[in-house]
C-alpha cells in the first residue's frame, strides 16, 4: 500500500511541474501576441504612409508603364509564412492548404516547424528561413526575403509574386489570407484617391515610384511576419490553456486518489493495530484449553 501511495504521489510532482511549463508558454505566448498586435499598428501606419505617395505619385507616370509586366506571364512564386514552434496545433497545415499548383513549384518557406511538414507532405521550399522570435527581428527577415525575391525577378526565374498568411481576425479566428505583392494591383493604385496640389519631386517619378514600391513590398513583408507570429502565437497560447485544464483535471483525480489510498493506508494500519491484542489472546485461549 505504501508503495502506490509514493507511486501517486510522484505523479502528482510530475503533473504539477508539467503544468507549470505549461502555464509558462501560455504566458509567453500570450505576451507575444500582445507585442505582434503593438508592433503590427506601428507597421500599418507606415504602410499607410507609403500607400498614399504611390497613389500621389501614379498619375504622374506613363499610362502604359505597367503594360511590361502584364505581358510578362512568367512563373508564380508564393511566399508562405507557417510556425516556427511546435505546440501551435494545426496552424502551419491551414497554411500550406491554400497553396495552388503552380505556388508548390517556387515556395518561399518561412518557418522551421512548417517546412518540416511542407517536407512530410513532398513540398521542396526554393528558399526557407527561421521565422522570427520577437517583433525586432522582423526587419531582418523582411530584408532577406525583399533581396531574395528581387534577384530571381530580375534573372526572370518568376514574375509574379503571391503572399499567404494566417492571420487572426476580428473574431480572434486565425483565417489564411493570400494577396499578390508584386507586381502591384492596379487596385493598390486607385484606392483612397485624395485630391490635393500636385507633389514637389526631387528626383523623376519613375524612380521614385521603384523605390516606393520597394518600400511598400518591405513594409508588406514585415506586416506579414507580424500578423503570422502572432496568430502562432495565439494558436499555441490556445493549445497551453486546453492543456492546462486538461492538467487541472488530471491534478484532480489524482489527488482524490491519493486521499483514498491514504485512506485505505490508514485504515489497513488501524485494523493491523486492534487486531493484533485479539490474535494475541486467541493464541493463548487455544494453548490453554489444550492443555
Amino acid at each position: 500500500m505504501t508503495e502506490r501511495l509514493q507511486e501517486v504521489t510522484a505523479r502528482i510532482g510530475n503533473v504539477r511541474e508539467l503544468g507549470g511549463i505549461v502555464d509558462s508558454m501560455r504566458s509567453l505566448a500570450a505576451v507575444r501576441v500582445q507585442q505582434a498586435r503593438r508592433a503590427a499598428l506601428a507597421v500599418e501606419a507606415y504602410t499607410g504612409t507609403i500607400h498614399d505617395a504611390l497613389v500621389r505619385i501614379a498619375p504622374l507616370l506613363p499610362a502604359d508603364l505597367d503594360s511590361r509586366f502584364s505581358e510578362k506571364m512568367g512563373k508564380t512564386g508564393a511566399i508562405v509564412f507557417c510556425a516556427e514552434q511546435g505546440f501551435a496545433g494545426l496552424f502551419s497545415e491551414h497554411v500550406l492548404d491554400a497553396l495552388q499548383g503552380d505556388e508548390k513549384e517556387h515556395l518561399f518557406l518561412i518557418g522551421t516547424r512548417g517546412n518540416a511538414i511542407a517536407r512530410a507532405r513532398g513540398l521542396t521550399a526554393k528558399w526557407t528561413a527561421p521565422a522570427v522570435q520577437s517583433p525586432a527581428s522582423v526587419p531582418a527577415l523582411a530584408d532577406s526575403i525583399a533581396t531574395e525575391i528581387g534577384r530571381q525577378v530580375m534573372a526572370g526565374d518568376l514574375s509574379r509574386i503571391r503572399l499567404i498568411v494566417c492571420q487572426l481576425s476580428e473574431q480572434k479566428k486565425p483565417t489564411v489570407t493570400r494577396q499578390s505583392l508584386f507586381p502591384l494591383e492596379k487596385a493598390v493604385l486607385q484606392k483612397k484617391q485624395t485630391r490635393g496640389p500636385e507633389p514637389l519631386l526631387n528626383v523623376e517619378p519613375q524612380k521614385l515610384m521603384t523605390d516606393l514600391v520597394a518600400d511598400y513590398i518591405f513594409s508588406q513583408l514585415c506586416l506579414a511576419a507580424l500578423k503570422s507570429f502572432g496568430a502562432e502565437n495565439q494558436a499555441r497560447s490556445e493549445r497551453m490553456t486546453a492543456a492546462h485544464h486538461e492538467i487541472t483535471r488530471q491534478l484532480k483525480s489524482l489527488e482524490q486518489l491519493q486521499r483514498t489510498v491514504r485512506q485505505e493506508e490508514i485504515t489497513s494500519e488501524i485494523i493491523e493495530l486492534v487486531s493484533g491484542p485479539t490474535l494475541a489472546k486467541l493464541k493463548r485461549f487455544h494453548r490453554s484449553s489444550r492443555e
